[in-house]
């Protein structure tokens, strides 16, 4: 999943990115909201998590510039303004859901969750290609039982492989790598060696195969 963080404060930003990242998320993170709308423009996020109290533009008013460009990610407001008052207008302008500062970690993953399963952007717990099981909620692979020790990028390429018929290499660029990292086919190609060998290593009955002028896709070993 490839989250966009919207937050200026530094602990705060740098606590959350550590913590997604750790859980697999692909996180690219903003101190401001001036160039929200040009991130979005350039690559497709599955979540945002914005802050209100931003300088220049609030939060608030980053929400409604997205919705009113009908931009339907999902959006989760992280802030300290508690009041009844305040949740509301955070959700009357767009936002999905609201949690107020602190929280735990915990907390902010299952209702992205949550959030991601109401817009109908989440399949089901639960995916099974051949011998190898994808479980959504715990973010993690298994093979007989046996949890898989991916990197991230490996972890995330599975995972875009997973969910989608056939992935594309400018696919694969955009949800894997940061929006700010030179990427070329070269360091597609060196990845999808190493998710290969870790498949064969592991013994999966799934192997990627490659389609001529199209992408990549997963399919069950005959």
């Amino acid at each position: 999943m490839k989250v966009l963080l919207i937050e200026d404060n530094q602990m705060m930003g740098e606590l959350t990115q550590k913590m997604l990242k750790l859980k697999h998320y692909q996180v690219d993170w903003l101190k401001t909201g001036e160039d929200v709308l040009e991130y979005l423009a350039q690559t497709t996020y599955d979540m945002l998590l914005v802050d209100w109290m931003l300088p220049n533009h609030s939060g608030i008013e980053i929400i409604e510039a997205i919705r009113n460009q009908r931009i339907d990610v999902p959006i989760i407001m992280l802030t300290a303004k508690s009041q009844t008052a305040d949740k509301v207008t955070g959700l009357t302008v767009g936002a999905d859901d609201y949690i107020t500062k602190p929280f735990e970690f915990e907390e902010l993953e299952a209702r992205m969750l949550a959030v991601m399963k109401r817009s109908a952007a989440m399949p089901s717990n639960t995916k099974q290609l051949g011998n190898v099981i994808y479980d959504y909620h715990k973010r993690q692979f298994t093979v007989e039982g046996h949890i898989i020790d991916f990197s991230q990028k490996e972890y995330q390429l599975l995972e875009l492989l997973f969910l989608n018929p056939v992935v594309s290499k400018a696919l694969i660029i955009e949800k894997v790598w940061s929006i700010d990292q030179v990427v070329t086919n070269n360091n597609v190609d060196a990845l999808m060696r190493l998710l290969r060998k870790k498949l064969k290593k592991i013994h999966a009955t799934i192997e990627v195969k490659s389609m001529r002028g199209v992408g990549y896709k997963l399919e069950v070993k005959s």
